[in-house]
């Protein structure tokens, strides 16, 4: 199964990066999208992706395509005032004419320093995945509180409790298609 890992975080040292890289470290067969911080913003005046044509920015055509191209989609993101960050936000709402996460299986991870995990921007973004009609389910949904506290200084994680969640998620993805 083809995964792409999307990472709601321009962080360099982003904690939310460093999961999708210790994803991607037990599963060889996950992409992470690095383009995010990248994307124009959302203007439905320029997406005019139908069945028949797109001629959406090159970087919104590369991004419908990537989803399109993979089997499964998990997305990590920090929590900013209770929300998922601006850019992932974006992101999101360029996807919204195109049905490349239609009936996709999708894993929602929010990191945060805070004891309680991200757990609104989670909420927040298992939302929109439902309107956008992705698949998901509790067994793709996770927070990580205190996460400073589960990633070293290199972005390696560390704690075994969060090691065996993130193979968790894998078992449940590679199980849903």
């Amino acid at each position: 199964m083809k995964i792409l890992a999307i990472s709601g975080s321009l962080r360099e040292k982003s904690y939310n990066t460093a999961i999708l890289h210790a994803l991607k470290d037990i599963d060889s067969n996950i992409n992470i999208y690095k383009d995010l911080g990248k994307l124009p913003f959302f203007n439905p005046d320029i997406d005019n992706h139908t069945l028949q044509k797109d001629d959406s920015p090159q970087l919104i055509k590369e991004l419908r395509k990537n989803i399109a191209t993979h089997d499964a989609i998990i997305i990590s993101t920090p929590e900013y005032a209770f929300e998922i960050s601006g850019v992932l936000k974006n992101a999101l709402d360029w996807l919204v004419s195109s049905a490349d996460i239609v009936n996709k299986p999708v894993a929602v991870i929010s990191a945060s320093t805070s004891a309680m995990g991200g757990d609104k921007a989670n909420t927040v973004l298992v939302n929109l995945i439902k309107v956008l009609t992705g698949t998901i389910n509790e067994n793709l949904i996770l927070t990580v509180p205190m996460v400073n506290k589960k990633i070293n200084d290199k972005g390696m994680v560390t704690d075994k409790v969060l090691v065996h969640e993130l193979k968790t998620i894998l078992t449940e993805l590679n199980s849903s298609n």
